[in-house]
């Protein structure tokens, strides 16, 4: 065989190794951004006790109760979120894209599942502010849910101490939508973007404080954890291996 046709048929070997290599990495990168959570969580209960003030009654001298004590509900769970390779951006339409957290709940004994914060569709009239579970830029994101936001949220479910409350974490790209009513009493919110699957299933038992594993790791991790600088070099070595590789090429068909 010819000596430039052993080079070119190893030119041609190369630049498709590099669009293969370049195509692997793209699709790494995306994998990566979609990639299932990996998360802990526990119940933390800091609920407490106001009691009840006195004064005296103007009128008889006795001792009244002039303001009724009552109690707090600070029961929480905490999850802790192994955050996943994402540069927050701006689109074409200027909207900001994040890496926000979706939840789901539901008994051991039912088959349908609560959201929290339901993003899977806009829903009626949400009084007060949408809850925030934005990634941080750590290497973890803590996030706090109220237990009276999961028994109100949105279906109004009854969750009791000594209940066993499955919970899954979902990962979600994009934006949140406002549609605003121009009314007092709220508005309606909807999620615009791409969604990972749902993880694997963490029960946790409400009235039993826990605590979590030193690092979330007990959900398979599917994503390929590259940092900003090693997709830049291989995306340039990549680049430099297909440029040389086409102008070689070119230069020995122009030599025919």
């Amino acid at each position: 065989m010819h000596k430039r046709s052993l080079l070119s048929a190893f030119l041609t070997v190369i630049l498709i190794g590099g669009l293969v290599l370049a195509s692997a990495m793209l699709f790494g990168i995306v994998h990566a951004q979609l990639s299932v959570p990996e998360f802990t969580l526990k119940y933390i209960d800091k609920s407490y006790d106001v009691p009840p003030t006195y004064g005296i009654d103007q009128y008889t001298g006795e001792k009244v109760i002039t303001n009724p004590g009552y109690h707090v509900d600070n029961r929480t769970v905490e999850f802790t979120i192994k955050n996943q390779p994402f540069t927050p951006y701006t689109d074409a339409s200027g909207n900001e894209i994040s890496l926000y957290y979706n939840f789901r709940f539901k008994g051991p004994y039912g088959d349908d599942w609560s959201y929290y914060p339901n993003t899977d569709r806009s829903y009626g009239l949400y009084t007060g502010f949408f809850p925030d579970t934005s990634a941080s830029k750590s290497d973890y994101t803590v996030i706090t849910v109220p237990l009276h936001a999961l028994t109100s949220y949105p279906e109004g479910t009854k969750i009791s101490t000594g209940s066993n409350v499955e919970f899954q974490v979902q990962a979600i790209i994009g934006y949140i939508e406002v549609n605003h009513t121009g009314m007092l009493a709220g508005n309606f919110y909807g999620f615009t973007g791409e969604r990972s699957d749902w993880s694997n299933t963490q029960t946790i038992l409400i009235g039993e404080s826990q605590t979590p594993t030193p690092s979330p790791a007990t959900t398979p991790y599917s994503g390929t954890d590259l940092t900003e600088q090693e997709i830049i070099i291989g995306v340039a070595i990549v680049a430099v291996v297909i440029g040389a590789g086409l102008g070689l090429l070119i230069y020995l068909i122009k030599r025919k």
